[in-house]
């Protein structure tokens, strides 16, 4: 009996030791995607230790199959009003916004390339839209500078097509952050959450029906 015990406080040891080493560790990830109509791929690459350990693996992309359902179920799933719904996302944002920033200045980013070869089939409204991407791509940039911490800009072009209607991007992304603070980021936004349904359970009883 002495020596089951011996054993399990060993094991005990051990998994201390392992969640100790894991949570005081910085992960590299490098993201890739390819979304065209030859290929629909993400490729994640996970290093840890300086490439001591890696895992690596392909998660395929499909095209959204549309989903018809009967009126009845849709009228079930819209106990919430639309303003409702923005109203919760709201207070979830409210409660979470700190907590997703602090994170975030802590994420390292270190290469930022993406390509998108896109065309809506008329040249004026391609121009448009084109113009319109690459205000938004501007916008994206001031966000990750000011959040992030970003060793160099970011590379992000696009090919038009004026003559036909396409949408194919390409890309890749490679960052690093602490699993602890992953970790104790996650506990945080449950909590933020659990506390924003309790306060909207609590205005909204429609909810718990």
């Amino acid at each position: 009996m002495l020596y089951f015990y011996s054993v399990l406080i060993f094991i005990a040891i051990i998994i201390l030791l392992l969640i100790f080493f894991i949570l005081f560790i910085h992960m590299r990830v490098m993201i890739k995607t390819v979304y065209t109509n030859e290929e629909r791929f993400m490729n994640v690459k996970i290093s840890i230790l300086k490439n001591l350990i890696k895992f690596t693996f392909n998660i395929p992309l499909k095209r959204p199959e549309e989903v018809k359902e009967d009126a009845k179920n849709l009228e079930k799933k819209r106990d919430l009003s639309v303003l409702q719904q923005i109203d919760f996302f709201i207070n979830l944002y409210s409660n979470a916004h700190t907590i997703i920033i602090q994170f975030l200045k802590s994420v390292q980013i270190y290469n930022l390339t993406y390509h998108i070869h896109f065309g809506v089939g008329n040249s004026a409204l391609t121009g448009i839209s084109i113009g319109t991407v690459y205000s938004a791509i501007g916008i994206f940039e001031n966000l990750l500078r000011k959040f992030t911490i970003l060793h160099q800009p970011p590379n992000i072009d696009i090919t038009p097509n004026y003559y036909a209607s396409i949408m194919e991007t390409s890309g890749k992304i490679r960052f690093s952050f602490s699993v602890r603070k992953a970790v104790f980021t996650g506990l945080l936004l449950l909590k933020a959450y659990l506390k924003t349904r309790k306060d909207f359970k609590a205005t909204h009883p429609i909810e718990t029906n």
